[in-house]
């Protein structure tokens, strides 16, 4: 019977939210075909459901402990360049008699391999569950997000609100009557936007705190306490703490900088802000027990990924090469970029992982495809060196943002002025999206260039990575080609990242 019943709760998650008289039917048709008595069965699988919310709301009255938060990992605080080299184009060298010596025949040199454009709508779109729909019959709060304006139910906010000191009691009481109100269409709806947006974990966690405040819950305590109770709902092992007020405690698959955070089970949970308010450190009370059904991490990746907003915005970036000049159009989503803006900070090699959302990139690729097609690979990363480095007037973090902040590539064409690591990521994305060659991020203190794995290694600066050998390219070098360190770091040994 109590597998019967998971597998019923499981599949709830995927099918629709509608009137009572559908739900009614669907799970009587349930019952006919598993032949047990109705009114057991019912009162079984509400009995399983309230025994998750009565064991976890035990943890929260009695197993609470005080814990002491760690203080957050820094990015690197070495002080980047202000004032970047910019190598002078060599001067013209002076005129020869022929020599009459027999010529070397030379190997040809390996024509680069251009890849592909992915389509923005793939031609076979990849199989995704059944979006749920919502019941036009249920009262709902329209308010924008992510560039657009979505609708969720609307429900009474008075059971919601969060008035008392936070304490492990007033806590428990608290979760109490959120799971005593009606909130499983409030769940369903979440999914909803989730599959319709294709919105990654931490898009979700967004919703359920814009959808707080969109209801009129506007204390800080009661906007936490109710996004904890949503994503813990739908399965997230997000977890609350107090001292003063209460925050949310979050598990990430990528690691988090400039968060401070506390440890249990060897899994570090971050205290982080979704509205760019700074979480008060230091010592702090949490509950060591989970709900039965949380159990994910908050996964980062897939940020470019979502569906795209009307929120256009056009750029022209140019850039010159051999004396051509070249100009690119390229189109991106606002809305992205301030949701990326969003973002703690993660490890360096997350950021080129995202790439660009598939409508920017298609633009941006189909452009660069003819001015690389045919040529050599070195020539090919010529020319993407040289777009990146002269396309964008750079700056560091410190003076644009009073801050560190690595940037997505879709964060790079949004801003007026980028640095090292921002170009560095943008110029290995394309490197690899375009051209299919191997890149790696070179970690240098105060700087983060990139190498390329070339078929035939040109001559220059190279490095060496799990036996294979990668020739430095440095996309904030202004003017230098393949093969040129920055002369201030070229007897340094850098980090090499994968991503």
């Amino acid at each position: 019977m109590r597998q019967a019943l998971t597998y019923l709760l499981s599949a709830s998650i995927g099918c629709s939210i509608a009137g009572a008289s559908w739900a009614e039917s669907e799970y009587e048709s349930w019952l006919k075909a598993n032949r047990f008595d109705a009114q057991a069965a019912q009162q079984e699988f509400q009995d399983y459901m309230d025994a998750n919310d009565k064991e976890f709301v035990g943890f929260l009255k009695q197993q609470w402990k005080k814990v002491d938060l760690e203080q957050p990992i820094i990015l690197d605080t070495t002080p980047k360049p202000t004032k970047l080299p910019i190598l002078k184009p060599p001067a013209k060298a002076p005129e020869t008699t022929p020599s009459k010596a027999k010529p070397t025949t030379k190997k040809p040199e390996p024509i680069v391999n251009v890849r592909p454009i992915k389509p923005s709508v793939p031609a076979t779109p990849t199989p995704r569950p059944t979006p749920i729909a919502i019941n036009p019959n249920e009262p709902m709060l329209t308010f924008e997000f992510l560039g657009r304006n979505i609708s969720m139910p609307k429900v009474t906010n008075k059971a919601l609100r969060f008035n008392k000191n936070p304490n492990s009691k007033s806590i428990a009481k608290h979760w109490e009557s959120m799971a005593s109100q009606k909130h499983a269409h409030i769940i369903k709806a979440i999914q909803t936007h989730k599959i319709n947006l294709n919105l990654n974990d931490w898009a979700v966690a967004l919703l359920a705190f814009e959808y707080s405040k969109a209801l009129g819950l506007n204390t800080d305590n009661t906007q936490q306490l109710f996004t904890w109770f949503l994503m813990v709902k739908s399965g997230y092992d997000v977890r609350l703490a107090y001292n003063s007020s209460a925050f949310i405690l979050l598990p990430s698959e990528q690691a988090l900088f400039g968060v401070t955070y506390f440890t249990l089970n060897h899994k570090k949970y971050y205290a982080v802000s979704f509205d760019n308010h700074k979480v008060d450190a230091g010592r702090a009370y949490t509950y060591s027990g989970t709900h039965d059904t949380a159990t994910k991490n908050i996964n980062f990746s897939g940020a470019s990924n979502i569906k795209p907003s009307n929120a256009v915005r056009s750029k022209v970036l140019s850039f010159k090469l051999n004396g051509e000049q070249h100009k690119i159009d390229v189109n991106y989503d606002l809305a992205m970029v301030k949701f990326s803006n969003s973002f703690p900070q993660m490890n360096i090699e997350y950021y080129p992982q995202q790439g660009l959302p598939a409508n920017t990139a298609q633009q941006l690729l189909k452009q660069l495809k003819p001015l690389v097609n045919g040529k050599t690979e070195v020539e090919a990363v010529n020319l993407i060196l040289r777009f990146v480095q002269t396309s964008f007037a750079y700056q560091t973090d410190g003076k644009q943002f009073n801050k560190e902040n690595y940037l997505l590539p879709i964060e790079t064409l949004h801003y007026p002025y980028s640095d090292c690591e921002d170009r560095a990521s943008l110029f290995s994305w394309l490197v690899e999206d375009l051209l299919g060659l191997d890149a790696v991020l070179l970690d240098y203190p105060g700087h983060i260039a990139a190498a390329v794995k070339f078929t035939k290694t040109p001559k220059g600066d190279m490095v060496y990575h799990k036996g294979n050998t990668y020739t430095v390219t440095d996309p904030t070098y202004i003017n230098a080609s393949v093969g040129m360190a920055m002369p201030q770091f070229k007897d340094l040994r850098p980090n090499i990242l994968n991503f």
